[in-house]
C-alpha cells in the first residue's frame, strides 16, 4: 500500500510492518488516478517535512514575545552605552587638559627654579665682591670715612640695601619656585587621578558594549526562531487543510465506490487461492485491495513513496512477509502470484478473517487511513454480494 496517489493524515514514513506508507489513489472501479489528488499528496509530503512538531512545542507567538523582550533589552542598553561613551570621551578630554596643565606648570616651575638659582648666584656674587674688597672692615671703613653724619648714614644704608636686596631677591625667587613646583605636583596628582578615572570609565564602557553585543546576538537568534516557528505553524495549517481536503475526497470516493465488473480471471483465481491460506479470509477482501491499489494489476508503476508491484508493497515489508505464491522458487514483488499471496499473509498476520473488527484492523495496518479501510470493506462487501447473488 502507500502508492503515493492519495494523501492520508499520517507522516510519510513506513510503520513497522506497514505494507506502504501512504494510502492508494486508484479511482474506485477504474485504473487511472486523478492528477489533482497526486498534486495534493505531493504537497502534503513536502509540507510534512517542515518542523511542525516544534510549532506544537512552542508557538510562534511565544517565540515572537521572547524576541520582542530581547529587542527591548537591546533598546534599553543602547542609551546606557552611549552615555558611557560620552563619559569616556569627557574623561579623556579632562585627562588631556590635566596633562597639558601639568606640563605647563612643570615648565613654569623649572623656569622659576632657574631664576631663583640665578638670583641666588647674583646675591652670592655681591657678597663675594664685598668680601673681596675687604669685607665688613672695608664697609665700616667706608662708613667711617664719610665726610659727615649724613654721608655716613647714606653709606650705611647703601651697604644694607646692597646685602638685603640680594638676599630678598633670592628668597623671593626661591618662594616662587617652590609655589610653582607645588602647583605642578598638584596638577600631576590630578592627572594621575584622571588617568585612573578614564581607565574605570573605559572598563565600564567595554562591559556595556559586551552586554549590548550579547543582547543583539540573542535578539537575532530569537528572531530567527520566531520566523521559523511562524513558518512551521503556517505549514502545519496548510498540511491540515490539505489533509482535510484529501479526507473529504476519500470519503466521497467511499460513497461512490463500486466493485469492478471486470476482474481478470487469472487475478480472481489468485485472490481465491491466496484467501484459502488464511482461515476465515474472503477472496473479496484481496480483490478489493487489488482494485484500489492497481486496478487488478493494470497500473503497477512504483509510487512516489517506493511502493511496488500489483499489491503495492514497500520492499522492506515485502522482504518480511513475501511468499512464493506460484512455487517457482523466486519471491518477486512484481509477480502477481507472489504479491497476492504475500498480501494474504500480511493481512492474516494482522488478524484478517477472525471477525469484522479484526479484519478492519488488518486493513488499517495495510494502509493507515480510515477512509481507505471503509473503501476496501465496502468493495469487499460488493464482491461478496455479487458472488452470493
Amino acid at each position: 500500500m502507500g502508492n503515493g496517489r492519495a494523501a492520508v493524515t499520517r507522516r510519510p514514513y513506513a510503520w513497522p510492518g506497514l505494507v506502504k506508507p501512504w494510502a492508494p489513489g486508484a479511482d474506485v472501479g477504474q485504473v487511472t488516478r486523478p492528477r489533482r489528488l497526486a498534486v495534493l499528496v505531493a504537497g502534503v509530503v513536502l509540507l510534512a517535512g517542515l518542523p511542525v512538531a516544534s510549532a506544537r512545542a512552542e508557538s510562534a507567538a511565544d517565540a515572537q514575545a521572547e524576541a520582542q523582550a530581547a529587542a527591548d533589552r537591546v533598546e534599553a542598553l543602547q542609551p546606557v552605552v552611549e552615555r558611557a561613551l560620552r563619559a569616556y570621551d569627557r574623561a579623556l578630554a579632562g585627562l588631556a587638559s590635566g596633562v597639558s596643565q601639568t606640563i605647563t606648570a612643570e615648565q613654569a616651575a623649572d623656569q622659576a627654579t632657574q631664576l631663583a638659582l640665578s638670583d641666588r648666584r647674583t646675591a652670592n656674587n655681591r657678597v663675594r665682591a664685598l668680601y673681596m674688597s675687604g669685607g665688613s672692615s672695608a664697609l665700616i671703613a667706608s662708613v667711617l670715612s664719610a665726610s659727615g653724619p649724613t654721608d655716613a648714614l647714606r653709606r650705611l644704608g647703601y651697604v644694607q640695601r646692597l646685602v638685603q636686596t640680594g638676599e630678598a631677591g633670592a628668597a623671593t625667587s626661591l618662594d616662587a619656585s617652590a609655589g610653582l613646583q607645588a602647583r605642578a605636583d598638584a596638577l600631576m596628582r590630578a592627572a594621575e587621578e584622571s588617568t585612573t578615572t578614564a581607565s574605570d570609565v573605559e572598563r565600564r564602557f567595554d562591559e556595556l558594549s559586551a552586554a549590548l553585543a550579547e543582547a543583539s546576538a540573542e535578539l537575532a537568534r530569537l528572531s530567527d526562531r520566531a520566523r521559523g516557528l511562524a513558518a512551521a505553524e503556517a505549514a502545519a495549517a496548510r498540511v491540515s487543510a490539505l489533509n482535510a481536503a484529501v479526507a473529504a475526497s476519500g470519503q466521497a470516493r467511499v460513497a461512490t465506490a463500486h466493485a469492478s465488473e471486470s476482474v481478470p480471471a487469472d487475478y480472481q483465481r489468485l485472490y481465491m487461492a491466496a484467501a484459502r491460506t488464511c482461515r476465515g479470509m474472503s477472496w473479496s477482501l484481496l480483490a478489493a485491495i487489488g482494485q484500489v491499489e492497481t486496478g487488478h494489476g493494470a497500473n503497477t508503476s512504483s509510487s512516489y513513496a517506493g511502493a511496488q508491484g500489483p499489491m503495492q508493497f514497500m520492499p522492506a515489508t515485502f522482504a518480511s512477509y513475501g511468499v512464493d505464491g506460484d512455487h517457482d522458487g523466486d519471491v518477486d514483488i512484481h509477480d502477481p502470484a507472489d504479491a497476492i499471496f504475500s498480501a494474504a499473509h500480511y493481512l492474516c498476520a494482522n488478524g484478517a478473517g477472525r471477525d469484522e473488527a479484526s479484519t478492519a484492523r488488518a486493513v488499517w495496518h495495510y494502509n493507515h487511513a480510515d477512509w481507505y479501510v471503509a473503501l476496501v470493506l465496502k468493495l469487499a462487501g460488493q464482491y461478496a454480494a455479487r458472488e452470493a447473488g
